[in-house]
């Protein structure tokens, strides 16, 4: 895939992302069982350990099979 084209769909990755965020946080703040401390802090450790796996992944991918390296 050309650079250009890579970009325009990590840019439509980057704002459909920022939707699904916003949707899903409006939606969880009507819920009273997302607003305990109790499970904040479950699904705060949970965030950060998705987080950190997505990154280990992307950092870590098999650069033989990329156009890019």
């Amino acid at each position: 895939m050309e650079k250009r084209k890579h970009v325009f769909w990590e840019l439509t990755l980057l704002i459909g992302s920022v939707f699904v965020f916003r949707s899903l946080w409006i939606l969880m703040d009507r819920y009273p069982f997302f607003n305990s401390n109790n499970n904040l802090w479950f699904f705060f450790v949970i965030g950060i350990l998705m987080t950190a796996i997505g990154f280990y992944k992307v950092v870590h991918a098999d650069k033989s099979k990329t156009k890019y390296h």
